[in-house]
């Protein structure tokens, strides 16, 4: 299910499920987001009353539904008629455009337009312009006929202007004319139709506020009128184009839209190019109004583009859909009011595959989704993917077989999932696994029952049990599985002295835990420190850690690890030579020492030689190893103190991997930055990336 349309109006914007309903968010002034009430939302909201609808269309402040039996439904600001049904009273819920049957295509603009199954278009709502069509300049409630068009086989509705896509491939369009918006070489308005020139066989069509723009035979895009921020998007800022004009640097386009003052397409391989006004993030990336087509970040697998005024949304194969630009009024359905230069997540429409955590190791990562799947990528050498081959993958692969997961721990060459029922499963490179034999899908961990939490980045595996102990299986090689041996165990090893677990965590080759009363034990290698008792031999049994006595969570990383305190502080204890500690300097530490300039943190993870943290306002910052740009700052500078991540916004969980880090927002998206060699920030390249970049389809 999920996603299949949407439709941006001024403030607001829509979606048609793909169950045929519909939900609204943003600005709700007059009723546009049809919920019957006048509360706007930062979340979609149902249209009431609505099913078996076809196609949506939204503009200023109202939106339109064309339902399955050719008739059509409007909601919202009707001050000229726009809701087409004989009155000029704003509607919170949806009403019937009268006198309307076998509707094939609507489009909302200044006035809403329908075309019929017959070839001929309809028009209503304001003429001040001719925008109707009709051979006058008198405003109408209702449809009335438009002049000389009998065979349209597409309609688009601007600002001022409409255009109709004529069998055969010609345009004409009718309204206002000021800035070339009718494409026919004058600046003179027509209340009828006029023939777009020199345009060629165009086979879509898509109009802004004062700009028009064509999809052409041959994939190619042609646009006209208004140019003063670029949107015409031929590299110039002159003002207008009275005729049809290129649009440089497009490979093959697949489908087209036109904002208020900015344009967009969809290529052929999945990816939007957008160009024009810019100025609250509309386009997608960070260059300010661009008159040449510009790249939206982090967005892959498009099927639909549509543009607002000052904000764009795009529906997703998997049937997400992200928006991005302006978000005073909440247009954007992630929950919050703050503009986005980058797309995020519609929070919450129906039928969508919401993730729910996400967990990284050094060469792929895995997320969880609130149905309980498993979906990884990266690096598949080991069979780690779960997908049941050995190819590795730059985007997510479904794993195979497994159902009721909820908590996934990404391990070297090795995935293991917690399952509803306190059993484990796993995946991928044997022992580590769990079993004597490599598995490219998941196979039961033998003996372990009633877990109730799982860790593992490294080559072993631990989890908690509901009586308090802790259970470890896997590579044994320092100690790690803390049973007091060296021996590498296929079967979970009981942690021997240790009967009160609140929180675990295993690391590449040590793990820590944090008992009832606050106090902290480590085990396994200590070359650097990483086990907190003030030395650097490896130990076999669990250790305690100097000075930690109010711990509420543990993190162990490579060489490093870091506990989060009862009063939101930090501290953190092992190898610092890339600042990954987060206390200002260089310096390692054979005890733990506080973070600098922390603010109260919800989680803390640590990766290879950096390690970020969940701040309790939502925020994510990083410290450390900034090589690959796992920091997420903009930059592959190290830092000793924590900073910000760039453009990631409200985040739920944070995963601090070897060379990359990953990050499931409040909207419910992952982003990923960092080291790509393996393709394991999974936005479908080996790019690697120094700010949040999404995984494809999440």
């Amino acid at each position: 299910m999920g996603v299949t349309r949407l439709a941006a109006g001024e403030f607001h914007t829509c979606g048609l499920t793909a169950t045929g309903t519909v939900e609204c968010w943003g600005g709700n002034y007059s009723g546009q987001l049809g919920d019957g009430t006048t509360t706007s939302s930062t979340t979609p909201v149902a249209v009431v009353g609505l099913s078996q609808v076809r196609a949506i269309s939204a503009a200023g402040f109202s939106s339109c539904a064309l339902l399955a039996a050719g008739t059509i439904a409007c909601w919202g600001q009707n001050s000229d008629g726009q809701l087409g049904n004989g009155t000029t009273t704003d509607s919170s819920v949806p009403v019937a455009v009268v006198g309307l049957t076998n509707v094939v295509a609507i489009s909302t603009g200044g006035s809403s337009c329908a075309l019929l199954v017959d070839g001929t278009v309809r028009c209503w709502g304001d003429n001040s312009s001719g925008q109707l069509g009709d051979g006058t300049k008198v405003s109408s409630s209702t449809p009335v006929v438009v002049g000389g068009i009998s065979d349209a086989v597409g309609i688009s509705a601007g600002e001022d202007h409409v255009c109709a896509l004529l069998l055969g491939g010609t345009v004409e369009c009718w309204g206002r004319n000021t800035y070339g918006d009718l494409g026919n070489g004058t600046n003179v308005d027509s209340d009828m139709p006029v023939r777009v020139t020199g345009l060629g066989t165009a086979t879509a069509i898509a109009t802004g506020w004062d700009h028009t723009c064509a999809l052409l035979a041959e994939g190619r895009e042609r646009c006209w009128g208004l140019n003063n921020y670029g949107q015409l998007g031929n590299g110039t800022t002159a003002y207008t184009s009275w005729t049809p004009t290129t649009v440089v640097g497009l490979p093959e386009v697949a489908s087209i839209t036109a904002g208020g003052a900015h344009s967009c397409a969809v290529l052929a391989d999945g990816t939007a190019k957008c160009w024009g006004y810019n100025l609250y993030g509309q386009l997608g990336s960070a260059t300010t109004n661009p008159t040449r087509p510009s790249r939206v970040r982090s967005l892959h697998e498009v099927t639909t583009i549509v543009g607002g005024a000052d904000h764009t949304c795009a529906t997703l194969a998997n049937g997400t859909a992200d928006c991005w630009g302006y978000n005073l009024d909440g247009e954007l359905g992630n929950g919050t009011t703050t503009n986005s230069t980058v797309p995020v997540g519609v929070r919450g429409i129906a039928g969508s595959l919401t993730p729910t955590g996400v967990s990284g190791s050094e060469l792929h990562t895995c997320a969880l989704f609130g149905n309980a799947t498993v979906e990884c990528w990266g690096n598949n050498d080991g069979g780690q993917l779960g997908d049941g081959n050995t190819t590795s993958s730059r985007k997510p692969v479904a794993v195979r077989g497994l159902s009721n997961a909820v908590a996934i721990a990404a391990g070297w060459m090795h995935t293991c999932a917690l399952i509803a029922d306190g059993t484990v499963e796993c995946w991928g490179e044997a022992v580590a696994n769990g079993t004597s034999a490599n598995s490219t899908t998941p196979v039961s961990v033998a003996s372990v029952r009633f877990a109730t939490s799982l860790s593992g980045s490294g080559a072993f595996d631990c989890v908690r049990i509901a009586d308090g102990t802790t259970r470890c299986w896997g590579y044994n090689t320092v100690g790690q599985l803390g049973d007091g041996t060296t021996t590498d165990s296929a079967s979970p090893m009981t942690v021997p002295s240790i009967k009160d677990t609140v929180a675990m965590s295993a690391g590449q080759n040590h793990a820590c835990a944090v008992s009832v009363v606050g106090s902290a034990t480590c085990w396994g290698g200590d070359d650097s420190g990483q086990l907190g008792n003030n030395n650097t031999s490896n130990v076999y049994l669990p250790t305690t850690v100097y000075y930690v006595r109010t711990a509420t969570a543990i993190s162990a990383g490579t060489y490093h690890s870091c506990a989060l305190l009862a009063n939101g502080q930090a501290s953190c204890w092992g190898a610092n030579y890339e600042g990954q500690l987060g206390t200002g300097d260089n310096t390692s530490s054979l005890t733990p020492v506080a973070v600098s300039d922390f603010s109260t943190g919800a989680t803390i993870d640590a990766g290879y030689q950096h390690t970020c943290a969940l701040l309790a306002d939502g925020m994510t910052e990083c410290t450390g190893d900034n090589t690959f740009g796992q920091l997420g700052n903009g930059t592959t500078t190290n830092a000793a103190t924590f900073g910000a991540v760039t453009g990631l916004g409200e985040t739920r969980v944070v995963d601090a991997s070897y060379d990359h880090t990953c990050a499931l927002t409040a909207a419910a998206h992952v982003y990923c930055w960092g080291n790509n060699s393996y393709g394991q920030l999974g936005d479908g390249t080996k790019t690697d990336a120094d700010v949040p970049v999404a995984v494809i389809g999440l």
